[in-house]
């Protein structure tokens, strides 16, 4: 399989394609775990509502696993070059 390079203007678009993204993946994914609403998740954001240790537990492993996505992304691109 032929692979094609990627170029400067492909990373950047795609980058900040990911990271444009990653507030709206991280309340979807924060949303998915915690069983909440997009209110609920908005209303705790703004401090109204206490987080469990276990919501803690579940944000911290979300915002984990996303970073590590990006991180992953940019390797990719690292190794390519």
């Amino acid at each position: 399989m032929e692979t094609t390079p990627i170029s400067s203007h492909n990373l950047l678009v795609y980058l900040h394609s990911e990271l444009v993204q990653l507030p709206k993946t991280f309340r979807d994914h924060v949303c998915r775990e915690c069983g909440w609403s997009n209110a609920t998740f908005y209303r705790k954001a703004k401090g109204a509502y206490p987080i469990s240790n276990a919501e803690r537990d579940k944000i911290l492993s979300v915002g984990d696993k996303l970073l590590k996505n990006v991180s992953s992304v940019s390797n990719r691109f690292k190794s390519s070059r």
